[in-house]
């Protein structure tokens, strides 16, 4: 590379360039001619003191920017990162912009918030025994599972996550693996007023007497339009027990639940054998090898004693993979499977803000990469995320609501309403939902609070309503599409 002290330089010196027996390649707004020379002595005795010639400089190699990590591992024989890749995480990334603004709760045993690929990732912390903001990670389960949604890519460090620069909120629930209802609790009320919009739960038990009241806990996140997404449990080799809280979220055999039950891969795509299955799966991610020392690559607290340094008599180790100071682990398990889908969920949500909860836990499914038969199994759910197929349906997806339209008209002690047909509506470039369905809600206490009169109903409808209670009773129409876009208009304020 042969830089010259003025442009008009240039052809002169291209001209002993080919003297020399090269072919000079011009860039003539930098003044820069490339050449190769078939004698670099030559070339340099006849440059080097050429008062035209700014400078004589190689062509150096630059390489691709790359973690040491997001290469082939020599002993899988496939990529360390393998999975990042298997959900297509970077075209979801590039829809939305490099990251997210919606934050996503991770409730575990908390975090090496030290650990250099959480740089600027972590938004909140608090641990909800002491409802402090240590979250010191001792087991490293909830610092594995972060580093899957929120490591920092192309640091040079090593892992990289699959929502890119989006916030997490890290809350231990546990110290040594096992969590109380009571903790959990308190995790998920933290989670819903501290606005996460994804809670990941990587972690799953048995049915006992406290399940009905974290049913109650994950039902309230929903209705602030938080989406739960939770492991669906490693039984799958030894009895397949049903496991909670996943069971309560995933919806009857792929019906729309109120959170995601995520089951586990291998990078063939085919279920992990200890992937627990079961009518309530809605989806699957990547959580599993054949080889029981491999897995999905995560990151690992500087502190050791974790359960990767500690491994009990008959487990089956997973591998190591230190990068400088810096730790890393290969992982198996539903739990490393749920936060890949947390992720994408994230960057879905960012694509199309304006989507409720259970509507990007629609997206996610919809767009899914099935790889056992056709349509929902109990396996995979839906089949493995796909971050590309749900960025498109998110950028698609039919966000407007129709306009409901009625009257009511009072006679006596009775209003009757009539709500009429409307068709549905939508944005240009976007599908149209339809299947637009109509219902009636009516307040007895002057608006503060309604109830259902009907719901559902397939076309227009009339109906007579007695006036109750001391004060005015107000009335209002419902026009729901496919989606859940939901139109309202009020019909009337009846005074009892």
């Amino acid at each position: 590379l042969v830089g010259v002290r003025a442009h008009g330089d240039l052809a002169g010196v291209a001209r002993l360039l080919e003297r020399l027996g090269a072919k000079p390649e011009a860039f003539e707004p930098i003044g820069v001619l490339a050449a190769t020379a078939p004698d670099g002595a030559a070339l340099a005795r006849a440059l080097g003191g050429d008062a035209r010639v700014a400078y004589v400089e190689r062509d150096e190699k630059v390489h691709v920017a790359a973690d040491p990590l997001d290469t082939v591992d020599p002993i899988t024989e496939i990529k360390y990162t393998w999975f990042y890749d298997d959900v297509r995480a970077a075209d979801a990334l590039a829809a939305a912009g490099g990251g997210s603004r919606r934050s996503i709760a991770v409730m575990d045993t908390g975090l090496d918030v030290g650990q250099p690929e959480f740089a600027g990732r972590v938004a909140r912390t608090y641990d909800t025994f002491t409802k402090g903001t240590d979250v010191t990670d001792t087991v490293g389960h909830g610092t594995f599972v972060t580093g899957l949604i929120a490591a920092v890519d192309g640091n040079g460090i090593g892992a990289k996550g699959v929502a890119g620069n989006t916030e997490v909120l890290a809350i231990r629930g546990s110290r040594d693996g096992d969590f109380t209802t009571r903790e959990l609790l308190r995790g998920i009320e933290f989670a819903i007023h501290r606005g996460a919009d994804v809670l990941n739960m990587s972690l799953a038990g048995s049915q006992s007497s406290d399940t009905p009241t974290l049913a109650r806990a994950l039902a309230l996140a929903f209705l602030n339009d938080v989406l739960p997404v939770a492991a669906s449990g490693n039984t799958g080799s030894s009895g397949n027990a049903l496991q909670f809280p996943a069971a309560v979220l995933g919806g009857n055999r792929g019906a729309p639940g109120i959170g995601l039950s995520v089951g586990a891969t291998k990078p063939d795509g085919q279920p992990a054998d200890f992937s627990t299955h079961n009518r309530y799966v809605s989806i699957a991610a990547p959580g599993a090898s054949d080889n029981c020392t491999a897995g999905v690559l995560s990151t690992l607290p500087a502190l050791t004693g974790t359960e990767w340094d500690i491994v009990g008599p008959g487990i089956c180790p997973s591998r190591i993979v230190p990068q400088g100071g810096v730790r890393f682990a290969y992982g198996q398990g539903t739990s490393f499977a749920a936060p890949i889908v947390s992720g994408i969920a994230a960057l879905a949500w960012q694509v199309e803000p304006r989507l409720a909860s259970e509507q990007v836990a629609e997206v996610l499914i919809r767009s899914a990469r099935q790889t056992v038969g056709r349509g929902w199994n109990e396996r995979t759910g839906a089949g493995i995320v796909d971050g590309k197929g749900a960025a498109d349906l998110a950028r698609a997806y039919d966000v407007t609501s129709p306009r409901a339209k009625g009257r009511a008209w009072r006679s006596g002690a009775r209003v009757t309403v009539r709500v009429q047909k409307v068709k549905d509506r939508s944005e240009p470039g976007r599908e149209l939902a339809n299947h637009v369905t109509y219902g009636l809600l009516v307040s007895r206490d002057g608006g503060r609070n309604f109830n259902i009169v009907l719901t559902g109903r397939r076309g227009a409808f009339r109906k007579a309503v007695r006036l109750r209670g001391a004060k005015a009773n107000v009335f209002v129409a419902t026009a729901c599409d496919g989606n859940g876009n939901c139109g309202v208009k009020r019909l009337g304020r009846f005074k009892v």
